[in-house]
């Protein structure tokens, strides 16, 4: 029944402006057929209320009109519009033929989730009140009057509880569907915004960020526990694009940025820092440590190939100082870097306490140059 119902609607995405208003409509022309089938039965054969049922007929004829009208055009504005019109014309057509007796007035309830839902706040406002003045007309008008409360005030209340609930359950799923799909959209974009494209690491926006919160914390910080930035370089990548193209050399950068997750620690945050450059954060990691993970690195880059080119790298390390700023820790690793490069590349050089340390294992070693 259900399938049969809402398989000619408008099929919008559900990122799409008018996808929960599809929806609603749908929901309503589905309700409002069901409610006025059943009303029109109850009044005609139980009730015996020829006028009422004839209201109930009248709704649930217009509410097949519309919704057939709906699914050949599509045009959602003006279902939109036939609906919330349907809604109140026949509730305020309803309350005003039973004079607001037998808590009918309970009906006009139903009228703002609808007129707010599906033509704005604006209209919705003004059906609502148009809708609510006439309610209290009529009950200006029942002032004098004895009220007997019959088995019609039970039936309108149970029937309006019911509307009420299915409606606002249907508002809090698509309340919590929209909730869900924006915090999906807003993961993705910030992932989008701190990784790079080609490599799948972070890119320099994130690295800067978290390395300028990691100083921060080490300026307050008590312990001994030490940070190492490395700036990691692939020697000769020009060399790379202009022999094998730069779709091999892309190649070449996303095989070494897999190394890198693989081979170093947990703790490591890796990012590309632009062209072949990749610069590591390693937290809480003596220098010692950090200088043996750097030459296993570049170890193992150089007995092994990446998309079956042979390649070697450069990687310069600085320890982070109380005193730090982001410029000042990466000039001293960038220095390090240089220093590596200059000495003949596939090294790692050390920059810390104003020195440069030449460290081609696990012991460091080589000429100390002040940096």
């Amino acid at each position: 029944m259900l399938d049969f119902w809402y398989k000619e609607s408008p099929p919008f995405p559900k990122d799409h402006k008018d996808f929960w208003r599809t929806r609603l409509i749908a929901h309503s022309l589905l309700i409002t057929t069901s409610y006025f089938l059943v009303l029109t039965l109850l009044n005609l054969f139980y009730f015996q209320s020829y006028d009422i049922a004839l209201i109930d007929a009248l709704g649930l004829f217009v509410s097949l009109g519309i919704y057939v009208g709906f699914n050949k055009s599509t045009n959602v504005n003006a279902a939109a519009w036939a609906v919330t019109l349907m809604v109140c014309g026949l509730i305020i057509l309803f309350i005003i033929s039973v004079g607001g007796h037998a808590h009918s007035l309970f009906w006009a309830t139903l009228i703002p989730p609808f007129a707010f839902f599906l033509v704005g706040r604006n209209w919705g406002s003004l059906l609502s009140a148009v809708a609510f003045i006439v309610c209290a007309y009529l009950v200006y008008l029942q002032q004098l009057q004895t009220i007997t409360i019959g088995l019609g005030s039970l039936f309108n209340v149970i029937e309006v509880s019911l509307a009420h609930i299915l409606i606002f359950r249907f508002y809090e799923k698509t309340r919590f569907s929209a909730y869900n799909r924006l915090s999906i959209r807003n993961l993705e974009i910030q992932q989008l915004a701190e990784t790079d494209k080609l490599t799948g690491l972070y890119n320099r926006q994130k690295f800067d960020f978290e390395l300028s919160k990691l100083i921060a914390n080490n300026a307050n910080s008590t312990t001994d526990n030490a940070n190492i930035v490395l700036i990691c370089d692939i020697d000769h990548f020009k060399n790379i694009n202009d022999t094998y193209g730069h779709l091999v050399g892309d190649n070449v950068l996303t095989g070494f940025a897999k190394i890198l997750k693989e081979k170093l620690t947990n703790n490591a945050l890796i990012a590309r820092w632009g062209g072949e450059e990749f610069t590591i954060i390693l937290s809480n990691t003596c220098l010692s440590d950090s200088v043996e993970q750097a030459n296993e690195l570049r170890e193992y880059i150089a007995k092994n190939t990446i998309t079956n080119i042979a390649l070697t790298i450069s990687i310069g390390l600085a320890t982070v100082q109380k005193d730090d700023t982001v410029l000042k820790l990466l000039e001293r690793a960038d220095k390090a870097l240089y220093k590596a490069k200059n000495n003949g590349r596939n090294k790692v050089s050390v920059s810390d306490n104003n020195c440069v340390i030449t460290a081609n294992s696990a012991q460091p070693s080589g000429p100390i140059t002040q940096a």
